[in-house]
C-alpha cells in the first residue's frame, strides 16, 4: 500500500532550507531596514567624540551644550615658534574662542556622507573604533595675520593682487606682488588639536611660505574696463538720498590689452594700455553739493616733525580720499579706496612698525591717515566696521584711538548709516592732517571719546652673553615696557547732559622684550698696592704715599704639598 504522505526526506529538507532562508533573509531585511532607520536619524552617530567628550546619540543642541560645559569660555594664548623667534599671541588680542555651533554641526555630519549603504557602514565602523574631531575655534584671521607679520617683522610680507588705474589716454596696471607668510588655515586646525585635548601651552612650530598673486587677467580686464560713460544719478526715497556715482568711459581693443598684458606678466613695474578716456556730463560732485553743505565732524593730528618721505605719503594718502562720497548703506574700505602703497604707485620709504620695532619700510605715514580719519568718523557718529589698533602705541593720537591698516591684511571699514550721503574731506598741508566729514546739519552731535587702561601685559627679558662684562654681571641693554590693555568709550551728549555712553573698542598693546647684557668674562682684580723690595712699604700708584713704612705682615708656615686629587667642577 502506497504511503498517503508523498513528503520525502528531500523534499522536506529543502522546504526547510527554503524556510530558513526566507527567515535570515528577512532578518537581514529587517536589519538592514532598522540600520538604515538608525543611519538616516539627525542625532549624532554613537562613537563620534571631541576628545574625551562622546556626543553620541545627541542632537546638535544637546552637543552644543555639552560642549560649552567641558570646554569653557577662557583666555587661551598661542605660543609660536618660527625658526629662532619665540613669541606670544594673546588670545584676546585676536578674539580667539571655541566655535561649539560649527564643532557641533560637523559632530552631527560627521559619518553620513555618501549613499546610504555608506552611513551604515561607517555607522557601525564608529560604534567599534570611534570616531575623534577637534573642538573648532574661531578667531578674527586677519587680526591673527597681522599679530604674526608683527613679529616676524621683514621674514613676511603681504601679498597684494593686480591693481588698475584710469590715466591720462590710458589705463595704468600694477601686477600683483607675491608675499610670504604663514598659513592661517594650518595654523587654526593646529591650534584646535592642541585646544581638544588640552595642550594649548606646548610650543607650535610655525612655517612662512610663499603666496602667490593672481596673475593679471586680460579678458577679465577688458571686461570690466571697456565701457561706455554713464552719468552720475541721483535717486530719493523717502528721506533717503542716494547717488549713484559716475563711470569714467573707457574704449579698449582687446588685441592690444591681450598683447600688453601678456608681454608684461611679470614685469614688477606699473605698465599702460592705450585707451580712449571719456568722461561723463554729470557728476557725483555736482549732485551731492545739496546734501553735504555742512562739515557735521572733523579731526586733525600733527605731522609736522615728520621725515619728507613720511609727510609725502600722508599726502598721497591723504588724495586719495579727498572727495569720496559714501552713500546710504554703503561700506567705506580704507585700503580699497587708497590702494596697494608701492613705490609704482608713488609711495616712499618711511619709518613703520614691524615686529614690534621702528624700522624703514615702504608707506610709513599711512597708519596716521588711517587713525585721523577714525577719530573723524567717530565724531561722525557713522557705524565703525572693522578697526583695530597697532602693535604699539603711537604718538599722533591717544591711547586706544588709532586704527592700523596694511594693504592685503588689515584694513579699517566703516558704514554710512544716515539717510543721505556723505563726503570726505582730507587735507595734509605739511604740518597738519585734518579729515573732515560733510552731511546735513541735522547729522551733527555732540560726541567725545574717553579712554582708560584697563590691564597691563608683563614683558620678557631676552639675556644676551657678553664676555665684556664680569661674570655674574648684568646690564640693561634696552628697557622692557608691559603692555597694555584701553577701552574706549564714545559719550554722546544733548543739551550738556550724557544720553549715552557705549563701549567704542578694545585694544591690546604688545609688551617690548627687555634685553639683558649676562656677564661671562672673567671678575676684575683687586687693586693691591705696590711693594717696596724689602716687603715694607706699599707704594700708591701717585707716589702720594711713598716713604710711608707700614707694618710687616706675620710669614706664614709652610704648607706641605698635597698631591693634586682633582677638583671638583662647581654646580651650576
Amino acid at each position: 500500500m502506497k504511503n498517503s504522505d508523498n513528503t520525502s526526506p528531500k523534499s522536506t529538507k529543502r522546504k526547510t532550507a527554503l524556510i530558513i532562508g526566507a527567515i535570515v533573509a528577512g532578518v537581514i531585511v529587517l536589519a538592514f531596514a532598522f540600520l538604515a532607520i538608525i543611519a538616516s536619524t539627525a542625532r549624532i552617530y554613537d562613537g563620534v567624540c571631541v576628545g574625551e567628550i562622546k556626543l553620541g546619540s545627541m542632537t546638535a543642541d544637546e552637543a552644543i551644550e555639552a560642549l560649552e560645559q567641558s570646554y569653557p569660555l577662557a583666555d587661551a594664548n598661542l605660543k609660536l615658534k618660527c625658526g629662532e623667534k619665540v613669541f606670544e599671541v594673546y588670545g584676546s588680542q585676536i578674539e580667539l574662542k571655541p566655535d561649539y555651533q560649527a564643532t557641533a554641526e560637523e559632530a552631527a555630519l560627521a559619518g553620513k556622507e555618501g549613499h546610504i549603504f555608506s552611513k551604515i557602514k561607517n555607522l557601525i565602523s564608529f560604534s567599534i573604533n570611534s570616531c575623534q574631531i577637534n573642538m573648532q575655534l574661531t578667531c578674527n584671521k586677519e587680526l591673527l595675520q597681522y599679530a604674526i607679520n608683527e613679529n616676524l617683522g621683514e621674514n613676511v610680507s603681504d601679498v597684494s593682487e593686480y591693481v588698475v588705474e584710469i590715466g591720462d589716454g590710458c589705463l595704468v596696471v600694477t601686477n600683483g606682488r607675491a608675499g610670504r607668510g604663514v598659513n592661517i588655515k594650518k595654523l587654526l586646525d593646529r591650534v584646535s588639536a592642541l585646544y581638544t585635548y588640552g595642550s594649548l601651552d606646548e610650543l607650535i612650530e610655525i612655517e612662512v611660505e610663499d603666496i602667490e598673486p593672481q596673475k593679471t587677467d586680460a579678458d577679465d580686464l577688458f571686461e570690466k574696463y571697456n565701457r561706455a560713460p554713464i552719468d552720475a544719478v541721483c535717486t530719493q526715497n523717502g528721506d533717503s538720498i542716494t547717488i549713484t556715482p559716475e563711470v569714467i568711459g573707457v574704449e579698449l581693443k582687446l588685441e592690444d590689452v591681450k598683447k600688453i598684458v601678456g608681454e608684461n606678466i611679470n614685469n614688477p613695474e606699473s605698465y599702460t594700455i592705450p585707451a580712449k578716456i571719456t568722461h561723463p556730463n554729470v557728476t557725483a560732485a555736482q549732485l551731492e553739493a545739496e546734501y553735504t553743505d555742512c562739515v557735521i565732524a572733523t579731526y586733525s593730528t600733527d605731522y609736522s616733525t615728520s621725515s619728507a618721505n613720511r609727510k609725502e605719503n600722508i599726502r598721497l594718502a591723504a588724495s586719495k580720499i579727498n572727495g569720496v562720497i559714501l552713500n546710504p548703506g554703503d561700506v567705506f574700505s580704507f585700503n580699497g579706496i587708497v590702494g596697494p602703497r608701492t613705490q609704482a604707485t608713488g609711495y616712499k620709504v618711511a619709518h613703520v612698525y614691524s615686529g614690534n620695532k621702528v624700522v624703514d619700510g615702504i608707506g610709513g605715514g599711512i597708519c596716521q591717515v588711517s587713525s585721523t580719519l577714525y577719530n573723524a568718523v567717530v565724531f561722525a557718529d557713522l557705524e565703525i566696521v572693522y578697526r583695530t589698533n597697532h602693535s604699539l602705541p603711537v604718538s599722533y593720537v591717544p591711547l586706544g584711538r588709532d586704527a592700523t591698516v596694511s594693504y592685503g591684511t588689515i584694513d579699517f571699514k566703516f558704514k554710512n548709516n544716515k539717510e543721505t550721503p556723505i563726503k570726505f574731506e582730507a587735507i595734509a598741508d605739511g604740518t597738519n592732517l585734518t579729515i573732515n566729514v560733510y552731511g546735513r546739519k541735522k547729522y551733527m552731535k555732540d560726541i567725545s571719546i574717553e579712554t582708560a587702561v584697563v590691564g597691563y601685559i608683563p614683558f620678557s627679558v631676552s639675556e644676551v652673553e657678553d664676555a665684556s662684562l664680569a661674570a655674574g654681571e648684568r646690564v640693561v641693554k634696552e628697557r622692557g615696557a608691559n603692555g597694555t590693555r584701553v577701552e574706549a568709550y564714545k559719550i554722546v551728549k544733548e543739551n550738556g547732559n550724557e544720553v549715552s555712553r557705549t563701549l567704542l573698542a578694545k585694544s591690546s598693546y604688545s609688551p617690548t622684550t627687555q634685553l639683558e647684557a649676562v656677564g661671562t668674562g672673567m671678575a676684575p682684580m683687586p687693586d693691591v698696592p705696590a711693594m717696596s723690595t724689602d716687603g715694607s712699604y706699599a707704594i700708591s700708584p701717585d707716589g702720594a704715599n711713598a716713604g710711608v713704612e707700614i707694618p710687616s705682615l706675620p710669614v706664614a708656615p709652610e704648607v706641605p704639598t698635597i698631591p693634586d686629587a682633582g677638583i671638583p667642577a662647581p654646580v651650576q
